[in-house]
């Protein structure tokens, strides 16, 4: 339950330490993605992700996302999953170890980092651990490449990553509003 570090970047700071088992899923379902874009198949949307716990055989969302396939261009591979190729946890589909990311950016909390202290990264501290680096109950993580074919929340209705992601949110948000680490629609 204790969390194990890293050291990364130019200046070697300590970071928090991803699974081997969330790596290796995440790389996973992100070549798929990948894949997908440089054949052209225009199967997936990209990936869809959630932090979560268990209680009482239950699942309490922390945090629901998404890495789209696409960059801000419409066309070439978002930045976000290019790096699922290969061995580098830069950007690492949202999750990455560098500034701005979801792991870099709580590291900087966890481990005092006096630059890219984000608020909203407080609360994901304050939530998942105490004293430090324990966690507060052993947390999840799942990804699933999004197939513009899957049934979302609503049976018989395909649904867009984006708009997965939005309805995960809303719905997640309704039942679980002092867990959840995302805002409605965010």
């Amino acid at each position: 339950m204790t969390v194990q570090y890293k050291h990364y970047g130019q200046n070697n700071r300590r970071i928090l330490k991803r699974s081997e088992a969330m790596e290796d899923r995440l790389r996973q379902e992100g070549r798929k993605v990948i894949n997908d874009w440089s054949t052209t198949d225009d199967t997936y949307d990209g990936v869809i992700y959630l932090m979560y716990w268990f209680e009482d055989g239950d699942v309490v969302p922390l945090y629901v996302g998404k890495a789209g396939k696409y960059g801000r261009d419409g066309e070439s591979l978002s930045t976000n999953l290019e790096d699922l190729r290969g061995d580098s946890t830069r950007k690492f589909a949202r999750w990455g170890d560098a500034h701005y990311y979801h792991v870099g950016n709580l590291s900087a909390i966890v481990f005092g980092h006096k630059k890219n202290q984000k608020q909203k990264y407080e609360k994901w501290a304050d939530r998942l651990f105490e004293d430090g680096r324990q966690l507060r109950q052993q947390t999840y993580f799942w990804t699933k490449a999004w197939s513009q074919d899957d049934v979302g929340l609503y049976h018989d209705f395909e649904v867009p990553l984006e708009q997965l992601e939005y309805q995960i949110i809303g719905h997640a948000s309704d039942f679980y509003t002092d867990r959840l680490l995302n805002k409605e629609g965010a």
